[in-house]
């Protein structure tokens, strides 16, 4: 009896010791499981804020990048110097190549971005005089420099190889405007 009395002993003292180590081991499983369950949850978090920002950026940069051609094509009709008249038009041509490549990562991201500028008649009086051309190149040269500090900050917040591509394309392409806007500056103020 005193045999089976232990053994009876032994068999519990085994199987509570068996449960104790199953639900220890279940616990650390199940606090593996939230924490990596929490890790994904805040790596997607993340990634969508980056894509937030991203799409945020782009849309800035295209709304900047359509103001430029509609200031460029304005000031087409008003600068009298054909060198430059050249050098405007070559800045809407450079900045309508933008536009598409803009379009372009916007579609294939599903970002929709408007095709309007927010420079309206009112905004912008462009005559024949001196001053108003150059306060409107001023302007011109304020949202093209807006343009690259947006490109910057893109480029700090993106890992994405498609706007890795775009903001090599367009911030060289972005530094010619300006340096051209920059020269239509000081020879409309030699001439004057």
């Amino acid at each position: 009896m005193k045999y089976l009395k232990n053994r009876r002993f032994t068999v519990v003292l085994f199987f509570t010791v068996l449960l104790i180590a199953l639900s220890f081991n279940s616990c650390d499983e199940f606090i593996k499981s939230k924490s990596q369950q929490n890790k994904e949850t805040e790596q997607t978090q993340q990634t969508i804020a980056t894509n937030k920002n991203e799409a945020k950026l782009l849309l800035m940069l295209s709304k900047d990048n359509q103001d430029v051609i509609h200031l460029s094509k304005k000031l087409q009709h008003v600068v009298t110097k054909d060198s430059a008249v050249a050098l405007i038009k070559k800045i809407e041509e450079t900045h309508i190549e933008i536009a598409e490549a803009f379009n372009t990562v916007a579609t294939n991201k599903l970002i929709s971005i408007p095709n309007y500028s927010e420079i309206s008649p009112s905004n912008i009086v462009l005559d024949s005089s001196q001053e108003n051309k150059i306060k409107a190149l001023q302007k011109l040269k304020a949202i093209i420099d807006n343009q690259l500090f947006l490109l910057d900050k893109l480029s700090k917040t993106t890992n994405s190889k498609t706007f890795k591509k775009l903001i090599v394309k367009a911030d060289s392409k972005i530094n010619d405007s300006l340096t051209r806007t920059k020269n239509i500056i000081n020879t409309l103020n030699t001439n004057s």
